[in-house]
């Protein structure tokens, strides 16, 4: 990989993180401050305020300096190997230093909630839209027919070209470019990118799936503005649903092509941070449109202001973060600082959600590793 490769993946990555963690509070629910339930005039009290732009100077600053100490380093004369450490250090020492700050944030707000008395003297009350469901919350499954076309000719290309493929597949590059890892041709070195298109389709769908049925967030003092504007948050996540697996089936299918006309590295890796930097330009546009639950979308004559929602459940999000309620039959239910969904953690099929594709990823590795 060329510095200026490696220039551009620090550019895809850093970026992009550093401002979505930056303006994250400036996204969520205006009745949610860093993971904490409070009323939405609640949000323009001083030092709820002084928080928010706190943690935005301090993520955004942190950001800068991680991502220019990347920049120095991908500039210098390194291994493979180093550069890769110094990559994943770089962009796990931000995360952490991020989440160090937010709980910072939290808990400062959980004081200041308690010190002021928010939402403890009313009557809370959970109210379920039975209607909500029969909503058109996700766009047809149908529109996955083309992954799936787009996975039969990955298949199709690598079965009727199988003789033309190079005896040996290269299989990893170096950062000067040259092959470093190369295996003899056969059909799972050839058809391997059609295999992951597939894991990535079932992936998707089951996404979608989740965006239909996570749990239903209502305010207050706007429950049907606020179910309308969720309903087009999560057609909104869907449509960029179906496109992220577009992008995806469409990237791995050319990385079959390159092996096909022996492509070097430099254009398969151009491929990869495009297809990888369109799927977060547009989650971070889409983001900064739509806010958590759609809080941000105005819908003419149904939007109102929000002040609280139906039941302060802050003791069940454990770190403003985790959702842990056995009580609550919901498994998708919405996060409270960020923008999309969560697991509940309290229901075994929680559990079997998050575990299951972390023993997949693995298995698949080895299974590719050991026949090609």
């Amino acid at each position: 990989m060329s510095n200026g490769m490696m220039l551009l993946l620090v550019f895809v990555l850093m970026v992009p993180i550093t401002f979505i963690m930056t303006v994250m509070p400036f996204l969520t629910r205006k009745i949610e401050s860093f993971g904490v339930t409070i009323p939405e005039e609640a949000q323009k009290d001083s030092k709820i305020t002084a928080l928010r732009f706190q943690y935005l100077w301090l993520n955004g600053g942190i950001g800068a300096v991680i991502t220019a100490s990347l920049l120095w380093f991908s500039n210098k004369t390194v291994s493979e190997q180093q550069w890769g450490i110094m990559l994943v250090s770089h962009v796990l020492g931000y995360l952490l230093l991020s989440f160090v700050i937010y709980l910072k944030q939290h808990y400062s707000v959980k004081h200041l909630k308690e010190q002021k008395g928010w939402l403890t003297s009313s009557v809370q009350r959970v109210m379920i839209n039975t209607k909500f469901r029969n909503a058109k919350l996700t766009v047809s499954y149908f529109w996955f027919i083309p992954h799936v076309l787009l996975i039969l000719a990955t298949i199709l290309i690598g079965v009727l070209n199988f003789d033309q493929f190079p005896e040996q597949i290269p299989m990893k590059y170096g950062l000067d470019g040259e092959v470093s890892r190369s295996v003899e041709r056969s059909y799972m070195a050839v058809l391997w990118p059609a295999l992951i298109q597939a894991l990535l389709l079932i992936v998707f769908i089951l996404i979608n799936f989740s965006i239909s049925r996570s749990k239903q967030i209502v305010e207050a003092s706007d429950p049907e503005g606020s179910l309308m504007r969720n309903a087009i948050f999560r057609r909104y996540w869907s449509v960029y649903i179906i496109i992220t697996g577009l992008l995806m089936a469409v990237m791995f299918g050319f990385i079959e092509i390159g092996m096909l006309l022996e492509w070097g590295s430099n254009e398969v890796t151009f491929i990869t941070l495009v297809a990888s930097g369109i799927v977060v330009i547009y989650a971070i546009v889409l983001s900064v449109i739509t806010g958590q639950g759609g809080s941000r979308i105005k819908i003419e004559g149904v939007s109102k202001a929000q002040t609280m929602p139906m039941g302060d459940q802050d003791q069940y999000w454990k770190l403003g973060q985790i959702y842990f309620n056995p009580q609550d039959p919901s498994v998708f239910v919405e996060k409270r600082f960020g923008v999309g969904w969560s697991i509940n953690f309290g229901r075994p099929m929680g559990w079997i959600i998050i575990l299951v594709p972390l023993a997949l990823i693995p298995l698949l590795i080895f299974v590719i590793e050991s026949y090609i």
